[in-house]
């Protein structure tokens, strides 16, 4: 009796503990359910694996792998999940239900702001007391030509894809970061030299492109640093940079690593998108940081901030956005910084989806913008005020009134400015700067005979914006001068253009970015288009393969301040002139009065450069009723087929005609001996023009001037009142006797 009363206590207690474990099967079903919910892909996540489940009562219990703290967990998906999961195992939504990843309850994964006090940086900056004033953080982009000693050579540590190279591309994310960093208050550091630092490396390049064990070394850094591997200085670099944040006598509030990825999609359409890493444990096993806070909470919550700021933003721009985990894991950068650190790779550099996006500048500012938010919102919560952004539309009037309009900010209630800094500089002198509180125009103090440009800082609480593009203004001394209006239309900054088909894919050739006024990204063209092309190794790159000609070069794009650069030849003449952007032609329901343009001005100069986006209605109107009034008009752009062809055919006088109109960049005026030279090529010294256009009279107009190859139409005009360029005449070299000459025409009565 005794026994059977053992052997049914036995079955009775096994009962309890086997009955609530579901079947292997049923654990895979949920594993699959949870990965599903993550939204994270198996190309670079392995799947939710349920190690344990046990159901008691009302009460569920899950035990998993680590692939659920990858994931960002906040109060509401928690909620969310535990519900799905009660449902699950239940059949009902009311459950108690807890999750454990890696033995790690979920609910402590919830992310937080740092909550800590500044530390005063012994170093300051300009922008006052904005919301990161006294942060010390160090930004640096990844890697850099290092020397080779078994090639003997130096040599890129990424492969050179898609016209970049990773070495130099997150420079391009870095410097617009730091700016905005800075412009909050921050003190930002690097191991890395950066642009401003142009002199020539131990490499014959700028030290710009090389690592950071270089830059180090030649600052006289302490060799222990940098001198770690016994010769092999790609090593040498990749940990000299986590050294250096250790040996800093003020240890920074946080370190990132600025780094894109190399991985590989299925198709043209799957985005690799961003991921953030993060180290628990120090070289020594420790878990804590310096000032003895907790490593693993710390540096994954300074990841969810910016990882969340980063998908959240360019999810505004593709929607199809990936983000990716938040990854534990043992990097050297975010190991043995003793302070908050991790490592963002932004992107994937190899993937053409990716790139198809991270060769647009617009892109990398949204992108760089997110950046700061994130760290923003690591240190002071997600209510913390954003500096504004760049105001865009500013004019200076025959009134010597300055104004300009704030730029909204659609994602960020707070980016508002309640206050301006306005520049101005007198004749190439100094910058002399001028806070105005709220007010959107000033008065400005205007001498005869001096040539004045302006641009403008949008400010609030969280900092300081990016700075305006830059105008001018200039009153001849002689008092019979008519003045001419230049119209800055040229706003516009974009990628390349790309094709794809079943066997060839990648950038257009001859297709190249309008730089966002300049970059240092572009290292030359894509010469391998063959999908089947496999890489073998950094030099034999496969698919995307680019020429390295251009590599430690810095491009010009759109310098956003060609309205200076007219003015001085206009000054030179004697010609008195005021400048706005184009989008102030139509601010009369936004601010008081609208800038007129009437027959008090002498020419109109509308620049349009490389700009692609179309001119919007308001603008042709303010344009129509000049020219019907009698005015006369100067426009170039090498995107004439943006304009509205009816439009140009009644006022300009000319249509489009043909796309790549010359290839030797000649183009002969049929007035004058001479020949205009055409910059065609990316550069570091002016706007180029990759495809300039052909345009062709009407009737009544005449043909100007001609590409000498192509032995088509450049340029056309009408009657001395409009004269149009096929070709940016900023893009041309000589360009002050070029403009000249066009003014001349335009202005004999």
């Amino acid at each position: 009796m005794r026994t059977s009363k053992r052997i049914a206590l036995f079955i009775c207690t096994l009962s309890v503990l086997c009955t609530p474990l579901y079947a292997q099967t049923d654990m895979k079903t949920l594993g699959d359910s949870l990965f599903a919910y993550t939204g994270f892909s198996r190309l670079w996540s392995p799947n939710v694996r349920v190690k344990q489940m046990r159901i008691n009562g009302n009460n569920v219990t899950i035990h998993t792998n680590a692939t659920l703290h990858d994931y960002r967990w906040t109060p509401d998906n928690i909620a969310d999940i535990k519900r799905k999961v009660s449902r699950w195992t239940l059949g009902h939504e009311n459950g108690k239900v807890t999750i454990y990843s890696s033995n790690v309850d979920i609910e402590t994964l919830i992310t937080s702001c740092a909550k800590i006090k500044n530390q005063k940086s012994p170093i300051t900056n300009s922008a006052g007391e904005a919301d990161l004033a006294d942060r010390q953080i160090v930004l640096y982009p990844s890697h850099g030509l290092y020397f080779n000693k078994d090639r003997e050579e130096w040599i890129w540590q990424r492969a050179t894809l898609w016209t970049t190279v990773e070495d130099l591309y997150s420079q391009e994310y870095v410097r617009l970061i730091r700016e905005m960093l800075v412009n909050a208050g921050a003190t930002v550091l690097s191991p890395r030299a950066g642009l401003d630092q142009q002199q020539l490396g131990a490499s014959g390049m700028p030290q710009w492109t090389e690592g950071a064990r270089y830059w180090l070394q030649s600052q006289k850094a302490d060799s222990s640093i940098w001198n770690l591997y016994d010769g092999n200085e790609y090593k040498d670099d990749m940990k000299c940079r986590a050294m250096w944040v250790n040996s800093q006598e003020c240890l920074p509030d946080l370190c990132l690593a600025f780094h894109t990825d190399g991985l590989d999609s299925e198709n043209d359409s799957t985005i690799i998108g961003s991921l953030a890493i993060y180290t628990a444990k120090d070289d020594d096993g420790y878990t804590v940081l310096r000032d003895g806070r907790d490593r693993e909470k710390t540096n994954r919550n300074l990841a969810d901030w910016i990882l969340t700021s980063v998908t959240e933003d360019l999810r505004q721009i593709a929607p199809e956005w990936t983000r990716r985990q938040l990854k534990e894991a043992n990097y050297c950068e975010s190991r043995v910084p003793v302070v908050p650190s991790i490592i963002l790779e932004l992107l994937s550099h190899k993937n053409m989806a990716d790139m198809r996006y991270g060769l647009n500048p617009a892109f990398r500012f949204a992108a760089a913008r997110a950046v700061y938010k994130g760290i923003l919102r690591y240190f002071n919560g997600p209510q913390a005020v954003v500096q504004p952004l760049p105001v865009q539309e500013l004019a200076i009037g025959t009134d010597g009134v300055l104004r300009w309009l704030p730029t909204t900010d659609s994602l960020e209630s707070t980016a508002v400015p309640t206050y301006y800094m306005v520049y101005v500089q007198a004749d190439n002198g100094e910058w002399n700067v001028q806070q105005v509180e709220k007010a959107t125009q000033l008065q400005m103090d205007i001498t005869p005979g001096v040539q004045y440009n302006y641009y403008v800082v949008a400010g609030n609480e969280g900092g300081l914006a990016l700075p305006s593009p830059v105008i001018s203004s200039y009153r001849s001394s002689e008092a019979d001068s008519e003045t001419v209006l230049i119209i800055d239309a040229f706003n516009d900054v974009y990628g390349p253009e790309w094709f794809a088909d079943s066997t060839y894919a990648g950038i257009i050739p001859g297709t190249y970015a309008c730089e966002d006024r300049f970059s240092c990204a572009y290292i030359g063209q894509q010469w391998n288009y063959t999908r089947k092309d496999m890489w073998v190794n950094d030099d034999n790159c496969g698919w995307g393969a680019c020429y390295r000609d251009h590599a430690g070069q810095l491009t010009i794009g759109n310098t956003r301040d060609y309205a200076v650069q007219h003015g001085q030849v206009l000054k030179s003449l004697q010609r008195s002139y005021v400048s706005c952007t184009a989008g102030m032609l139509n601010y009369k329901s936004k601010i008081t009065t609208a800038l007129p343009i009437d027959r008090n001005h002498k020419l109109i100069d509308f620049i349009c450069g490389r700009q692609r986006r179309p001119i919007d209605g308001a603008t042709y109107g303010a344009l129509a009723a000049y020219l019907d009034a009698g005015g006369r008009l100067l426009l170039s752009t090498d995107h004439y087929d943006a304009i509205d062809a009816n439009w140009a055919k009644r006022y300009l006088h000319a249509t489009y005609y043909a796309a790549k109109a010359t290839r030797s960049g000649k183009v002969t005026t049929h007035r004058s001996p001479f020949t205009i030279r055409l910059m065609m090529e990316p550069n570091d010294v002016q706007l180029f023009t990759p495809a300039p256009q052909s345009i062709m009279p009407t009737q009544e107009a005449k043909r100007l001037a001609s590409y000498e190859d192509m032995r088509c139409p450049a340029a056309v005009g009408y009657e001395h009142k409009t004269l149009v360029f096929g070709f940016p005449l900023e893009a041309t070299q000589n360009f002050d006797a070029n403009y000249r000459t066009a003014l001349k025409w335009l202005l004999e009565e």
